[in-house]
């Protein structure tokens, strides 16, 4: 009886383990990217910049589900889904390099990076623990040292900021935010775009 129970579990373990999964982290410094075993989702952050004083941008939020090694996504520029919306695709070549194309470019990213003429290219340079990378939705959005609204701290983030979650418990995530210094301190989901809560 014990070895047909383990027929299951030994067939989902070995298909998983034999499917290519993005691995979280920061690649070549401008995309940052996490990966959500449990939804199978991925979700990054993609900035760059050129020209005199930075004065050309290409930035740009990315999601999508993973299902092979190459799969659709989503980019968009961080709260403006419905007027931003540009469909792409990411290729795992192995597990640490990736590839991006999108159907056309973003407004900025001609003068960065062409992501419609062609794949681009990315490579691993830094791994990390991250399930999510979320945006703030709200004006002024608190952090807190604990899972608690007693416990909030100092900081805040503004609309638009970029989150880098290591963890989701009952309606709060740990975050990472790089700024002009690094915070790190609990944030209510609701208080983040849609994907948090999935």
């Amino acid at each position: 009886m014990k070895k047909l129970l383990l027929l299951p579990f030994l067939f989902l373990f070995s298909s998983s383990f034999c499917q290519q999964v993005p691995v979280a982290g920061n690649y070549d410094g401008t995309l940052s990217l996490a990966f959500n075993l449990k939804t199978q989702r991925v979700t990054g952050y993609y900035e760059n910049h050129t020209g005199e004083d930075d004065k050309f941008s290409c930035i740009f939020y990315l999601e999508g589900t993973v299902n092979g090694n190459q799969f659709k996504i989503q980019t968009y520029f961080p709260n403006a889904k419905s007027d931003d919306l540009i469909e792409g695709s990411m290729e795992l070549v192995n597990p640490k390099s990736l590839k991006i194309k999108l159907h056309e470019e973003h407004g900025g990213c001609w003068n960065v990076e062409h992501f419609a003429d062609e794949p681009v290219d990315f490579e691993l340079s830094k791994a990390t623990k991250w399930i999510q990378i979320n945006y703030t939705i709200k004006e002024k959005v608190p952090l807190y040292s604990a899972k608690n609204i007693a416990k909030k701290l100092k900081s805040y983030l503004d609309k638009n900021d970029i989150v880098y979650i290591e963890r989701i418990e009952n309606g709060w995530a740990y975050s990472t935010y790089f700024g002009t210094r690094t915070v790190k301190g609990w944030i209510k989901t609701s208080d983040l775009n849609e994907l948090s809560i999935n």
